[in-house]
């Protein structure tokens, strides 16, 4: 008789175990397999830690690692594995009085920020200069910026977090001589 007690408890608490996990599996397959249909969402370079193109189990094992370290959250850190570009749009472009120049299209679909930095060289007055933002098709485009009374000597810098998949510069000269202008962009993912 205590045999068969014994026998019966080890069933049962085995029995039990299997369904708990088989329920554990079930349930993890389930919800790796579920579509989320309340929200869209995009890839995020920030959470892809290991900077593979994809957010899975690895990004975790590397968050794990680092788990419980610390240091000053104040001190400049260059960020490894994500994405820069420095686009040289005009290197001594030479405008004409009274026209206009323009950058073209400049594609930034991807990148988080993107930093304008505009030189005009010479004595040049009486300048402006315009950014706007387009979608994917290039149209319609609406204002980001304008400067208008942007010297020769004065440089223009300004960093925005990405507004759309492009961006189009434009620089007025104003004056009644050529100058030269100098444009970059700096991308960030």
């Amino acid at each position: 008789m205590e045999w068969e007690v014994i026998v019966f408890m080890r069933i049962t608490r085995l029995g039990l175990f299997n369904i708990v996990l088989a329920t554990v599996l079930l349930t993890s397959a389930f919800l790796m397999n579920a579509k989320l249909t309340t929200s869209v969402r995009q890839y995020d370079p920030w959470v892809d830690y290991n900077g593979d193109g994809t957010v899975n189990y690895l990004d975790v094992y590397s968050l794990l690692i680092a788990y419980g370290l610390s240091g000053d959250p104040t001190k400049n850190v260059t960020v490894v594995g994500h994405a820069s570009k420095l686009l040289q749009i005009a290197y001594a472009v030479y405008i004409p009085p009274a026209t206009q120049w323009s950058s073209g299209k400049i594609w930034i679909d991807g990148y988080a920020k993107i930093t304008v930095l505009i030189a005009l060289s010479g004595s040049a007055t009486a300048n402006s200069l315009s950014i706007f933002a387009f979608d994917s098709t290039g149209s319609p485009g609406w204002l980001v910026d304008g400067t208008y009374n942007f010297n020769g000597g004065d440089g223009f810098v300004k960093t925005y977090d990405v507004m759309n998949q492009q961006i189009e510069i434009l620089v007025y000269n104003g004056g009644t001589q050529p100058y030269p202008v100098f444009v970059d962009v700096y991308l960030v993912a």
